[in-house]
């Protein structure tokens, strides 16, 4: 012990006897964020800064701040380097990408005031969402997927050629009139899906359904290619939208959750999750069919499911399923597969499920001890 102590006295006086090294000063940024058409001062928009390409030194956490009630704002402890700054709150559109917000550059010490942040109103849909007998549906979840920006919020540029995406911008469960509303979009074209359920998972539906109510598109189609896009411009309020949900035949899905040696494991939270196309974007936005732990001998069972291509995990959580696609916004605003795109390898515990007019049953879900 004294040995220890000694040699950590020693180290102490090593470390402190070294010069110091020189900190180079900080930057600063301040200014105001105003409205697009108004320079009305925006309050309590929370702005925030990121790198623009690798020209400074990352900075952990970024920073970030709230403006005041005269929509002014002040970032501190910037190193020097080139960054862009944009701003967000509620009811205005967000910030779609980079390169379409403002940059600027500091230096080592350098304060830079003055610096104007603008924020467009954004768009709202309002409308409601019906059940298949016409009457209003209360808890039903409404997403606006994105199609294509306008061109005066996207700047001219180069047209990917990956495939088309619908990004989900923006969600609301309906009251108990069935009303819904949307707001902070950016002007564009989009996509309205009514799903009878809200949020994301739950358990299982009844296995004895025969029909059901399904995810229905703007204006009462199921099927997404046939679904009319509903534009709207900054500050625009595009209202009475009615979304009438389809019904459609169900099938169940039933298995066996077991491990490597084949016995049945119990407790494993088995996902049902739609596979919509090459789209995951629009997947991930309406969840999953249904989640539902395996019993004592490890099986599982899903009703009241459409017809249709699925994905079937288990695990011993009930994470959701992720996704590592790219996807960017080309120069004509279209959201699009990106250029390093893959197909994903299947997660252990995951098997691809397809429906077409019968029950599928007797599936394995082969599960690692250790997943």
């Amino acid at each position: 012990m004294t040995l220890l102590i000694a040699s950590l006295t020693l180290m102490g006086a090593l470390v402190a006897s070294q010069p110091q090294q020189a900190v180079a000063p900080m930057g600063r940024v301040s200014g105001r964020v105003i409205e697009d058409g108004t320079n009305t001062p925006v309050a309590g928009a929370r702005v925030f800064v990121g790198l623009d390409a690798e020209l400074a030194t990352p900075v952990d956490p970024s920073p970030e701040t709230v403006t005041d009630r005269d929509g002014r704002y002040h970032l501190d402890a910037l190193p020097a380097g080139r960054y862009y700054i944009a701003a967000e709150k509620a009811g205005f559109a967000p910030p779609m990408e980079p390169s379409t917000v403002q940059r600027f550059e500091v230096s080592a010490g350098q304060a830079l005031d003055g610096l104007t942040v603008v924020m467009r109103r954004g768009g709202v849909f309002t409308g409601r969402v019906l059940d298949s007998i016409g009457q209003p549906l209360a808890n039903a979840g409404v997403t606006a997927l994105l199609k294509r920006l306008t061109s005066i919020d996207w700047p001219a540029g180069p047209t990917w050629s990956g495939a088309p995406l619908l990004m989900p911008s923006g969600q609301s469960q309906t009251n108990d009139l069935g009303e819904f509303r949307i707001f902070g979009l950016s002007a564009g074209e989009y996509v309205l899906v009514a799903n009878p359920r809200s949020g994301f998972g739950g358990a299982a539906p009844s296995s004895s359904v025969e029909t059901m109510m399904t995810s229905t598109y703007f204006s009462g189609t199921a099927d997404v290619s046939a679904a009319r896009p509903v534009a709207v411009q900054a500050g625009e309020t595009v209202s009475d939208l009615t979304i009438r949900l389809v019904t459609v035949r169900a099938f169940q899905v039933s298995g066996v959750v077991v491990d490597e040696r084949g016995a049945p494991v119990e407790g494993a939270m088995v996902m049902l999750m739609g596979r919509r196309g090459t789209n995951s974007l629009l997947a991930l936005s309406m969840g999953p069919e249904g989640m539902s732990p395996s019993d004592a001998g490890g099986r599982f069972t899903f009703g009241g499911v459409p017809a249709g291509s699925y994905t079937l995990r288990a695990s011993a959580g009930g994470g959701f399923f992720a996704t590592s696609d790219d996807f960017i916004i080309d120069g004509s605003g279209t959201p699009r597969e990106g250029p390093a795109r893959r197909t994903p390898t299947p997660e252990p515990g995951t098997i691809e499920v397809t429906i077409e007019n019968a029950n599928v049953s007797d599936l394995k879900l082969v599960m690692p001890r250790s997943y």
